[in-house]
């Protein structure tokens, strides 16, 4: 089936109540875990309400593992709360029909936030009290992970956040190393390296223009690209700032044109806002490079935007197969290749297969991967067990960006590099080419 997140009333992130076709209900996501299984969860469930669990407690050794997770399925943030769930239930699914992780079943409980910080807070403590989680996945953004890294942290409960990057994304320094983790690598890193190596560095851009949102995560961009512009030999020539659920960039657009840039580096977060900025873009000017656009490797995006012809020299982050196309299968990348195409296996498996499913659903996955990882080490599901595993974590996991995690006590965020992923372009009939990586 199609997945409906660019119709009109998706796109409009005004619209809270719009819910996306291609979102599971929370009864569909229990049927994709099996109906025998989701039975025997929903009792072992209520049994764990009863008792003093939840916020990391032990459990018994057929307790399930409960997972909160806490991701906007409504505001300017549900593109990404809603995709995140669609890899964890992937993820939940596979282990279930595997035994579970060290004989633990996986229950998952999804809370929106609702795109909005303090309701994302409010939810850790629903979580522990009221869901008794083991374990918390997300918030999906920053701005909602850096309000509720701290009291995760406080009620000492190992979070795994789906925001992209750690350190200068809102969390204070006292938190960064506690009892909540990154999910994921910095995705908007993950992004401007590959700008840098794969675009301007081969193609002698001098001249570099950024574009980023008014996020803790968005607004890293621009320090980011200037702390690389002496290595790579560029200089950026201007930069400007638009706020999530924008519907009019155009003031913006200009003000990065006069400057006169080679190429214009995206640093906004996937789905409408990104969309708004390359309609006003292309509005004024129909040539000049652009990426790399992350969520963007899917016909309704292109539809949305406005056709092959309007992304035409735009740069997307591609998908899992364009992972698979683009890079060796042995040697460095053995296990994060092994690692997309388990990712993409158990996403065909939970009947979440459509290109667009498999394109959005990896961050899920790679929490999902880590925490079970992290448990299996520990031999243990109590929380304290399970963050000092986490902090001694070496492990790859794969998707659209393949990460390798280096974790250690000091540094929960620590990888070999901002993480590995295929760059594509539209073609005329709206397929996806797969450019030659190049080393760097």
């Amino acid at each position: 089936m199609d997945d409906l997140r660019f119709t009109s009333a998706r796109l409009s992130p005004r619209n809270l109540a719009a819910v996306p076709a291609g979102v599971l209900s929370r009864t569909r996501r229990l049927k994709v875990l099996g109906r025998a299984a989701a039975g025997a969860l929903l009792v072992a469930g209520a049994a764990a309400a009863c008792s003093s669990g939840g916020g990391g407690g032990g459990g018994s050794a057929s307790s399930p593992i409960t997972i909160c997770e806490i991701a906007a399925t409504s505001g300017p943030f549900s593109a990404l709360g809603t995709n995140d769930e669609l890899g964890a239930t992937a993820w939940a699914a596979m282990v279930n029909k595997a035994g579970g992780v060290q004989g633990h079943q996986v229950k998952l409980v999804p809370e929106n936030d609702a795109s909005t910080p303090a309701t994302a807070a409010a939810l850790v403590h629903k979580c522990v009290s009221q869901d008794h989680a083991n374990f918390i996945f997300g918030p999906e953004s920053t701005a909602t992970t850096a309000a509720a890294v701290p009291v995760a942290n406080q009620l000492q409960t190992v979070l795994l956040g789906w925001g992209s990057g750690w350190a200068g994304q809102g969390i204070s320094a006292a938190n960064l190393n506690s009892y909540a983790f990154p999910g994921i690598g910095n995705v908007y890193f993950a992004d401007d390296q590959a700008m840098i190596t794969q675009l301007i560095v081969p193609k002698h851009y001098t001249r570099v223009a950024v574009i980023q949102d008014n996020t803790p995560g968005g607004l890293s961009n621009l320090p980011y690209m200037q702390s690389q512009a002496s290595k790579y030999g560029y200089q950026i020539v201007a930069s400007q700032i638009v706020n999530p659920g924008s519907t009019n960039d155009t003031p913006q657009v200009l003000n990065l044109l006069k400057a006169n840039p080679q190429v214009i580096v995206l640093g906004l977060t996937p789905g409408p806002d990104t969309i708004t900025f390359l309609k006003s873009t292309r509005a004024q000017n129909a040539t000049i490079p652009i990426g790399e656009c992350s969520g963007c490797a899917t016909t309704q995006f292109v539809n949305a935007v406005g056709g092959p012809s309007t992304m035409s020299n735009i740069y997307l982050i591609g998908t899992p197969d364009n992972v698979l196309a683009a890079f060796p299968s042995g040697g460095a990348n053995a296990a994060g290749i092994s690692d997309t195409k388990a990712y993409i296996a158990a996403m065909k498996a939970a009947g979440l297969g459509t290109a667009t499913q498999i394109d959005e659903g990896g961050e899920g996955w790679d929490t999902g991967r880590e925490l079970a990882d992290a448990i299996d080490s520990a031999k243990s599901i109590a929380s304290s067990d399970v963050k000092n595993a986490l902090e001694k974590q070496k492990l790859t996991v794969g998707g659209i960006i393949m990460y390798t995690w280096t974790r250690s006590s000091s540094d929960h965020a620590s990888m070999t590099d901002s993480g590995q992923s295929a760059m594509v372009t539209v073609a005329a009939d709206s397929s996806f080419t797969v450019l030659p990586h190049v080393g760097g």
